[in-house]
């Protein structure tokens, strides 16, 4: 789908605009950037919301240089979870991180950058907490498997099925 810029906004076929992080800001538009940017969905879980890491975790992606396309404060309902993680839902691990996904409000972000994907899970780290490396996210702040801080896709084919999940204004 193609992107056009105006504004510091992304208008898509239809009509329809996403604002961005920077057009609320006030910033220039970036679309003078000559690097093929690569999106990633980044969910910051409902325990990051709860202690108030959501700052801390958008600041270390916004650090590394990688730009935040769309944001949306939201909860997941039982019917998207079942979706996000179609590939799990059978899976003996899958009802309690169903429920810890839809146990209170989460960040939904579209990120953007130079391969985005690995650099976004490189700053996450490992999905377990206790064994991500100091620096990392998790790394940093979780003591968890499952109540890890923070989601990522994990290749351009998830970003794409998951982007247009969570924004669907958005897909290609």
């Amino acid at each position: 789908m193609p992107d056009h810029r105006r504004n510091g906004s992304v208008r898509h076929p239809g009509g329809s605009e996403a604002v961005t992080l920077g057009r609320l800001r006030g910033e220039p538009d970036r679309s003078w950037r000559h690097v093929v940017a690569e999106r990633s969905l980044v969910l910051i879980k409902p325990d990051a919301v709860r202690r108030g890491l959501v700052g801390e975790i958008i600041g270390r992606l916004e650090r590394k240089g990688l730009a935040i396309d769309a944001m949306r404060l939201r909860t997941m309902d039982v019917a998207l979870a079942d979706q996000h993680y179609a590939e799990h839902v059978e899976r003996d691990f899958y009802p309690p991180l169903r429920d810890f996904m839809t146990s209170g409000d989460l960040v939904a972000l579209v990120v953007s950058g130079d391969e985005a994907i690995a650099v976004i899970r490189n700053l996450i780290g490992s999905t377990d907490g206790r064994k991500a490396a100091p620096g990392s996210i998790r790394g940093d702040f979780s003591l968890s498997n499952r109540e890890n801080l923070v989601h990522a896709s994990d290749s351009v084919d998830s970003a794409k099925r998951e982007i247009s999940l969570w924004f669907p204004e958005l897909a290609e």
